[in-house]
């Protein structure tokens, strides 16, 4: 009985006990693997994964203009959830998973998590070698700090005026459009670019 290679890297990662330790190497050569491929084709396949988030941003872009900080706040984060998860990590975790079927159970469990902790090393290891970004370092134009440490700002500050009521102020509700279009703006096309594809009118498509 043959093996295919996502067979045998699946295989030899959980056959590994030390998996934390060497999460690093394991997500290399997941990638070298079979998410070139498995990533485009999930592209191909789902051409508006972004549109949602693209929406979103507009709206708060809307909000912002019209002077409503804490709703631009508010919704800015709100597509960079979306973002992250449906535009760059889902398609990342259908890439890793062989089985069809198995695919869209595994992708809920891994994005629906709240938090964006827990993905950074994925993230890192495919937007390194698809989009030229490396997340430990990246700092958008314009910016004094590291994109994701703004990203987890920005998502704290959501969750305090959602629960809490908090205020925000002008400069914050910009840095999070600002931020939110560096996502889909800039490392999205960056990595849809890698893989031949394109984002036009908010579809993705082959370039």
């Amino acid at each position: 009985m043959s093996h295919t290679y996502e067979d045998l890297a699946l295989d030899y990662a959980f056959e590994k006990q030390d998996l934390a330790e060497d999460w690093d190497r394991h997500i290399s050569e997941a990638v070298g693997y079979f998410v070139d491929g498995r990533l485009r084709s999930y592209y191909i396949q789902h051409p508006d994964v972004a549109q949602k988030a693209l929406g979103t941003l507009t709206y708060s872009k809307a909000l912002l203009t019209q002077g409503h900080a804490k709703a631009a706040l508010v919704f800015a984060g709100s597509a960079i959830e979306i973002g992250y998860k449906a535009a760059l990590l889902r398609p990342i975790v259908a890439g890793l998973v062989h089985t069809e079927g198995l695919a869209e159970g595994v992708m809920t469990l891994a994005t629906g998590h709240t938090g964006i902790d827990r993905f950074f090393d994925l993230l890192t290891a495919v937007l390194d070698d698809f989009g030229s970004v490396d997340l430990k370092t990246f700092v958008r134009n314009g910016a004094k700090r590291r994109f994701w440490d703004e990203m987890k700002e920005i998502s704290v500050l959501r969750n305090d005026i959602i629960h809490k009521g908090d205020d925000v102020t002008l400069e914050a509700a910009v840095t999070a459009v600002e931020v939110a279009e560096a996502l889909l703006n800039t490392i999205l096309p960056e990595v849809l670019h890698t893989l031949a594809l394109e984002l036009k009118s908010g579809r993705i498509l082959e370039a």
